[in-house]
């Protein structure tokens, strides 16, 4: 009764617009103080010592990377591969957004930093060839999204950290949905861009281009081979590699491309720390009233609740998925997962459901919620952003939110489609 209470006062809270984190710290003061009887001071302590963890000190690092990149070359220089590669398919150019979408989100793991670096450039290439506003928008918004699936995910981060799970088996977990959505993406982009230019035709790959754009974009590529070659090759930890990826993109961009001034270093700096610091405050206040639930055993309590209605594991798992669909639509994955995962976890390690393939789970729906109103966030950032309807952005968003949750159902049903890869590294 207690924690459905709880519950019902932060939904209350976060409904007439107290800030998430707020409305969690005010939620956990009310319940430490007046039904714990926890002493005050101890809510403090548990903000402080919620994000002390060395581990979190990767957050920053990847958010500075994105930030530099963003303000930088790196992205157009990947832009300029990805073209490249996939420019002589007849719809190669918007595929094209997909892929570098994918490239830039892996490395920086901002969805928003990659909004802007790849759609500033994107968007008004592929308006200027003919395609529609509202198509190539629809484009961003999922594609933008996918560096939450592919490593290194600032989301995969946070959930390994709030389960208490491998970083680098969610990593690895990650890959090929973010490939089966990629390649969905594509296949849809294609067909939808037979109507609006039916005359155009396959061309000879230009490996002359190719060669070139590889060439002038080896510094662009440096950066996931820093990432990924040091994590997996035991050279660097996750934070370590996280700091490494900063340093790279801001000796390149400064020093090589001088695509950033030092001047603007400053700004780009503190626009680092502001966005650093509402995730970390957003962690803080939830996992102090997560606290709270495990020290009054809310989520084994709610786990008995479940249990006694579902008895079979693929019940428990269309039931919780479809919570998590409508939770993703009403709120932002990092409040929560950590809010939501200590509760889920006493039920799903009852049930004997892998925990990295549950996380992977957690993390896609949270990426459809992203693209559905009332939270939405792509929708309303890319629709400000480059001014176009918020109901026509909503309806070309539903052919990527069916692709979304056909590949759900896949890695529902098919758990070697997250495993495998953690499999062959982990054995």
């Amino acid at each position: 009764m207690e924690g459905a209470i709880v519950f019902l006062i932060l939904i209350l809270l976060v409904f007439i617009s107290v800030p998430v984190a707020f409305s969690m710290i005010a939620v956990s003061i009310g319940v430490y103080v007046f039904v714990a009887d926890i002493p005050l001071s101890v809510v403090v302590q548990n903000l402080y010592f919620n994000i002390r963890s060395y581990s979190y000190s990767a957050i920053p690092y990847f958010i500075l990377a994105g930030t530099i990149m963003a303000h930088g070359t790196l992205a157009r220089k990947l832009l300029d591969i990805t073209e490249a590669l996939v420019g002589w398919i007849p719809a190669g150019l918007a595929i094209s957004m997909v892929v570098g979408s994918a490239l830039f989100g892996s490395i920086t793991g901002s969805d928003l930093a990659t909004l802007a670096a790849i759609g500033g450039i994107m968007f008004p290439a592929l308006v200027a060839r003919g395609y529609p506003k509202t198509f190539v928008a629809g484009i961003l918004g999922p594609s933008a999204l996918l560096g939450m699936l592919i490593p290194p995910s600032i989301p995969d981060v946070l959930y390994a950290l709030v389960a208490e799970v491998s970083v680098m088996k969610l990593f690895l977990a990650g890959v090929m949905p973010a490939l089966l959505v990629v390649l969905f993406f594509s296949i849809y982009i294609f067909f939808m861009s037979r109507r609006f230019f039916p005359d155009r035709k396959f061309r000879r790959p230009e490996l002359r281009k190719i060669g070139s754009s590889l060439k002038n974009g080896v510094t662009a590529l440096g950066m996931p081979v820093i990432i990924f070659g040091g994590i997996y090759g035991g050279i660097f930890t996750v934070t370590e590699a996280a700091a490494a990826a900063a340093g790279y993109a801001l000796f390149i961009e400064v020093f090589v491309h001088r695509g950033v001034k030092v001047k603007e270093l400053p700004g780009l700096m503190l626009e680092t720390g502001t966005t650093s610091a509402v995730v970390l405050f957003l962690v803080s206040g939830a996992m102090v009233l997560a606290r709270y639930l495990t020290l009054e055993q809310i989520p084994q309590m709610w786990a008995g609740y479940v249990f006694g209605f579902v008895h079979n594991k693929w019940i428990f798992m269309i039931i919780v998925n479809f919570f998590l669909l409508v939770t993703g639509c009403l709120m932002d994955v990092v409040s929560a997962m950590v809010i939501l995962v200590p509760i889920l976890k006493e039920m799903y390690n009852s049930f004997g459901i892998d925990e990295i393939y549950f996380g992977q789970i957690f993390l896609l729906n949270f990426f459809i919620g992203y693209l559905t109103p009332p939270v939405g966030i792509n929708i309303f950032v890319v629709s400000s952003m480059f001014n176009v309807p918020f109901a026509d952005l909503c309806r070309r968003y539903v052919p990527y939110f069916f692709m979304l949750v056909l590949v759900l159902v896949l890695m529902i049903f098919f758990p070697p489609l997250t495993l495998w890869l953690p499999g062959l590294f982990f054995r």
